[in-house]
């Protein structure tokens, strides 16, 4: 269980990270569109309602990840600092990639594996 000042710490050191990663660098990932690739990051800030969230991934700029409608009420459950396992679907037009699966590590989740369609507990 994390104790506020631990939670506030992960935070902050989060934020570090996204600011240190982000400075100055404007370059997106070049990635072709149907690209499958997969990512191990913390996630920085989560949008349920909206259907994303974002991750740092390393030598990338920080990355929005777009869910489809039938995992947003999955968002729920991760926390700001889980560290996550995603694989994601590039798309076209400088898109958000599609979220195709996830596993999280060190999180309180419900939903530690996701494939797309189903959460599963471990």
């Amino acid at each position: 269980m994390h104790t506020p000042f631990r939670t506030w710490c992960i935070r902050m050191l989060v934020i570090g990270l996204v600011a240190i990663l982000h400075s100055g660098i404007e370059v997106r990932a070049a990635q072709e569109p149907g690209e499958i690739k997969g990512f191990y990051s913390p996630i920085v800030r989560i949008e349920p309602e909206k259907g994303f969230f974002m991750i740092v991934p390393p030598g990338i700029p920080p990355l929005w990840i777009q869910v489809e409608d039938h995992a947003k009420p999955h968002l729920l459950g991760l926390g700001l600092g889980d560290m996550i396992d995603v694989t994601v679907q590039f798309r076209p037009d400088n898109l958000p990639p599609i979220l195709q699966s996830w596993k999280l590590a060190r999180s309180e989740s419900p939903c530690k594996l996701f494939d797309g369609k189903v959460c599963k507990k471990e």
